[in-house]
């Protein structure tokens, strides 16, 4: 009788095994993921962009080769593709005065399959129009520290882009750093200058305002040379006298005219540069030793 309910015991507690097993089963099939629906393209109509025609050839196979999940915002992804293939493709664009664009798609159904959604895509790339300057403004931050270095008429020659002509960003840049250049010159080298471009739609212009924040002007402090031989430190140290109105192109007039005669390797972005804003002075260090030659061991 004994023996016998030990059987009937294990033979329940295998039952129940088996039973709980093949339960666990059943729950891990039904957790296990399903996939989304994909999206793929079939046809891409791509309007309006300004690329080459190989470029546009490239994206529009890449737009393709790519799947993307039904249901999730891969419109949006699709279209920030584009917009960074059209910056990559055409990065000289505000060069010829294309300032901004837009990218627009949509798409319809063609057909589909278990899994997949077949679609055409159109995509349209407003570029709008080339823009020409229609002028160029100045402001200054700090007006009130007394009248500015420079008046208007003076920095707007700096700037080699012209009222009227297609708006060119190197031409601006260039300009910009000619205005910065003048300033530091003079001891202004914490000058800062931001600037706001207005586009307009209706008249197919932009117009700048550049505001120019001057700082304080600086003069040279202390001077010290290391490594240097005594007739070039004496050249150095004429240009650089104390008192006088700092002016960083000096340093570099220097490196460029006795560039034979300097180590190799000097360099003016080796200098370093101390600024006391308390007493507006730079106190400069300009170590010219050579490091020790390394030994090489076979």
């Amino acid at each position: 009788m004994c023996c016998n309910y030990r059987a009937m015991r294990f033979f329940q507690l295998s039952l129940f095994a088996v039973i709980f097993a093949a339960g666990t089963s059943a729950i891990a099939q039904t957790q296990k993921p399903v996939d989304h629906p994909k999206v793929v393209i079939e046809e891409v109509e791509l309007q309006g962009s300004l690329l080459s025609k190989t470029a546009q050839e490239q994206l529009v196979s890449s737009l393709k080769e790519r799947k993307w999940e039904e249901g999730s915002e891969w419109v949006n992804d699709l279209e920030l593709i584009v917009i960074r293939a059209e910056e990559e493709g055409w990065p000289d664009r505000e060069n010829q005065g294309y300032l901004g664009f837009s990218v627009g798609a949509w798409w319809k159904p063609v057909w589909r399959e278990p899994g997949l959604l077949h679609v055409q895509v159109t995509v349209n790339v407003d570029e709008r129009q080339a823009k020409k300057l229609e002028k160029i403004e100045f402001r200054w931050a700090d007006e009130h520290l007394g009248p500015p270095l420079f008046d208007s008429n003076e920095l707007r020659k700096l700037v080699p882009l012209k009222d009227g002509e297609i708006y060119n960003r190197d031409k601006y840049q260039a300009g910009l750093s000619a205005v910065a250049g003048v300033y530091k010159e003079r001891g202004f080298i914490e000058c800062t200058i931001t600037s706001d471009l207005a586009i307009n739609d209706e008249k197919q212009t932009a117009a700048l305002v550049l505001e120019i924040n001057q700082g304080q002007r600086y003069y040279w402090g202390n001077i010290r040379v290391i490594g240097l031989s005594p007739e070039l430190e004496t050249i150095l140290r004429a240009r650089l006298a104390k008192d006088t109105v700092v002016n960083p192109k000096l340093i570099a007039d220097f490196y460029q005219e006795y560039k034979s005669l300097l180590p190799v390797g000097a360099s003016p972005e080796t200098t370093e540069w101390r600024r006391n804003e308390k007493l507006a002075i730079v106190d400069m260090t300009f170590d010219f030793s050579t490091p020790p030659a390394q030994v090489v061991h076979d």
